[in-house]
């Protein structure tokens, strides 16, 4: 486990709020410093007031022009008046200290002082006196200057002048008392900036420790969480490990159980044959009932292993429905007859589609599954297995019911159906067997045809399983595909058979089954002693198993495959009781011919000896090996076409999750090889040319790809070039677009 990290996530939670915090409260400070600024700059504006500036400049200017005005007056003699000059000289002071007062009026110069009334008072007096003035010196100039009081002139020009020069003292120690006042008011205002800036600067400074220390703590999570990713991903390798040794151990344990029990069921099959007493004969079919039972549940539990890895599949091919009843109700008569219970088939009269398209194996397994239940259940009763079909808004849905007699199943028990393990109750698995999967893979299976499965029951009663699938109506197929294994077979010409098994019972059960097919066969226990067999002599067929000690079945067929081999072209057949897509594929690379799982039933090698033998020669012949020619003048057909005519080959032999599985990994060795090859064209080996090229043929014309493979071939030939290379590539890439289309 990871240590616990100095800095965990409540550390950074811690931070991540305090940060928060100083952030708010700086920006707080901020704005109480903007503020702050925003007054101190009015405030200096209003000291550098222009209007109040110049308002001031026309107080002094009218004071002085009242002064010259009385000190013009006051320079006049008495009888000066008389004088037409002198008369236009003080009309024209006067007319200046009057335009003075005007200015001052116009530019509402108390209101500069609205706080205080002495102001205005003052400058109502003087304005008082100056229109006093005014009639006077209108006198003066136009009427009869005898009219005109020299003295009275003097005496209020004088009172003009120290009522102006009063207004002057008095605003300019205001505006200086002002002044000062706002002054010591913007001293405060920065004393308060400078202040604010301070807590300013302490909660950035702050602000900032606390991110570093955030920082610290988000980069010792980060490490932390590296840690886990780390131990994560070790734990995930060691659960993919675990699952490969898993995957591995069913692979083992089905063929380490198949194996003995493949004896076990042969020897039984074998002495079925013979003419046996008839206690002899119900204790071998007592032991081939118990080796069935115990081969049904490997399958149950490989099965189980392909759904829990999501590999199973299924795969849709043209089904007689009324066949498959029939034939699956015959598998289980056996069976029934022994406990007493007969099987009845109840078919519709008329169908909607008797051939659909569905997958035959699978169907056939959930149908044999719940009839074996049903068989298991009832003593000497009636199982039924009954169709319908049902014509629904989405098509065509089949629905098929297996109806018995037996015990019943309660309310609390039918719960517990259709999970993994799970059984009514503990009595019923000491009493009958099994693992409890059965009806688990039946609905897995369901689950995969998009399907629904259910049960209706009561105690003493009897239940009945059901399911419904959709199915599409389809054509009759050409040869029928769920057929029974004819009783009699045919005869087939006695041909040279090579069997490579190690264990001693499979070989016994394997030349039993020969001998009764009218065939022999030299034995090798291991692959050196077969790849030497084979060097002495001709082989029809090789029966090749894959585990043997010394040298297995993969190594022994690809050295018989090599070219100086005395039977390179013989067909191989695996016979292994590992069933799994990756040994098929092990045998396939090998150049095995097919591939056959165990245990193997007579019929099964039969049906094996015709598909791989051609029975209308006497002597038997050689199958030929698929090959492209190197012939240029063999046109290769189009892709698509062969591809499809290749892929009904295959799916027909193996299934189309075989096929989509080659296809899929012939795409992505083609990759590997393409890069090998530049790889080889960089470093300037060209002696893998041939051998990667040869490769990519053989891999393009295993799954359909003629085109390519014969691209290949031509290339093979000639200097190959990065050019070369890059158009492979590209007919490659084009043959993936198109069949994915």
């Amino acid at each position: 486990m990871t240590p616990a990290m100095p800095f965990g996530g409540e550390v950074i939670r811690r931070a991540s709020r305090t940060t928060a915090a100083l952030q708010i409260f700086a920006v707080i400070l901020l704005g109480i410093l903007v503020s702050i600024y925003i007054d101190i700059s009015n405030r200096q504006g209003n000291l550098k007031d222009a209007v109040r500036e110049n308002a001031m400049w026309s107080v002094y200017q009218l004071d002085r022009e009242a002064d010259e005005l009385f000190h013009s007056l006051k320079e006049v003699p008495f009888e000066g008046l008389e004088a037409a000059a002198t008369r236009e000289r003080l009309a024209l002071r006067f007319d200046i200290v009057y335009s003075r007062m005007d200015v001052l009026r116009k530019s509402k110069f108390e209101q500069g002082f609205s706080a205080d009334n002495e102001v205005k008072a003052r400058l109502e007096q003087v304005q008082g006196m100056i229109m006093h003035l005014d009639p006077v010196f209108s006198k003066l100039t136009q009427v009869d200057p005898a009219s005109v009081n020299a003295l009275e002139l003097l005496a209020q020009a004088s009172a003009l002048s120290e009522a102006t020069g009063a207004l002057l003292v008095y605003t300019n120690t205001l505006t200086s008392e002002e002044r000062a006042q706002n002054r010591l008011e913007v001293e405060a205002l920065q004393q308060k900036a400078f202040l604010i800036v301070g807590l300013l600067s302490i909660s950035v400074l702050l602000l900032i420790v606390g991110l570093r220390r955030q920082l610290r703590g988000v980069q010792a999570a980060g490490a932390s969480l590296e840690a886990m990713a780390h131990e994560l991903t070790v734990s995930y390798q060691a659960a993919e490990a675990g699952n490969r040794a898993k995957s591995q151990f069913m692979a083992t344990m089905g063929h380490e159980i198949r194996t003995p029990l493949n004896a076990i069921l042969g020897m039984v099959e074998l002495l079925e044959l013979n003419k046996l007493p008839e206690d002899a004969l119900s204790r071998v079919r007592a032991i081939r009932r118990s080796g069935e039972a115990l081969l049904d549940i490997i399958n149950e539990i490989l099965d189980y292993a392909k759904i829990e890895h999501g590999k199973l599949e299924l795969e849709e091919r043209p089904v007689d429905l009324v066949t498959l009843a029939e034939n699956s109700a015959e598998m289980m008569r056996g069976r029934a007859t022994e406990a007493g219970t007969r099987i009845s088939v109840d078919l519709p009269h008329r169908w909607h589609a008797r051939h659909v398209l569905a997958d035959p194996t699978r169907l056939r397994q959930v149908m044999l599954n719940l009839m074996s239940n049903a068989v298991k259940f009832t003593s000497e009763g009636t199982v039924t297995l009954r169709m319908r079909q049902q014509v629904r808004q989405s098509g065509v849905w089949l629905r098929v019911e297996v109806q018995d007699t037996g015990i019943g199943i309660g309310e609390e028990g039918r719960k517990k159906l259709f999970r993994p393990f799970s059984q009514v109750d503990a009595s019923i698995s000491r009493r009958y067997g099994g693992t409890g999967l059965g009806l688990t893979i039946c609905k897995e299976i369901i689950d995969r045809f998009g399907g629904r499965i259910g049960v209706d029951s009561a105690p003493g009663f009897g239940s009945t399983f059901w399911f419904e699938v959709p199915v599409q109506a389809t054509e009759a197929p050409a040869t029928e595909q769920d057929v029974e294994t004819p009783n009699v077979f045919a005869r087939i010409a006695p041909l040279r058979i090579l069997l490579a098994e190690d264990n001693k019972i499979n070989q016994q059960v394997i030349l039993g089954y020969l001998g009764h097919l009218g065939q022999a066969a030299a034995v090798a226990e291991n692959g050196q002693v077969a790849l030497e067999l084979a060097s002495r002599q001709d082989f029809d067929l090789v029966l090749m198993d894959m585990q043997m000690p010394i040298m297995d079945g993969i190594e022994a067929t690809r050295r018989l495959r090599e070219p100086e081999s005395r039977n390179r072209n013989v067909p191989i057949i695996a016979l292994t009781a590992n069933a799994s897509e990756e040994d098929r594929r092990l045998c396939r690379d090998a150049g095995m011919t097919g591939f056959q799982a165990k245990p193997i039933s007579l019929a099964a090698l039969h049906a094996l000896l015709q598909d791989v033998i051609p029975m209308s020669s006497t002597e038997p012949e050689r199958p030929a090996v698929d090959t492209i020619s190197d012939n240029h003048s063999q046109e290769p057909r189009s892709g698509i076409a062969a591809v499809a005519d290749r892929r009904k080959e295959i799916e027909d032999i193996l299934g189309a999750d075989a096929f989509e599985e080659l296809m899929a990994a012939f795409f992505d060795d083609a990759v590997d090889l393409l890069n090998s090859l530049n790889v080889s064209m960089q470093d300037g080996r060209k002696e893998n040319f041939d051998t990667l090229l040869h490769n990519l043929k053989g891999a393009a014309a295993n799954i359909g790809l003629e085109e390519i493979a014969m691209q290949a071939q031509t290339l093979r030939k000639r200097e190959l070039t990065l050019s070369d290379i890059d158009e492979l590539s590209q007919q490659i890439r084009a043959a993936q677009t198109a069949l994915a289309a």
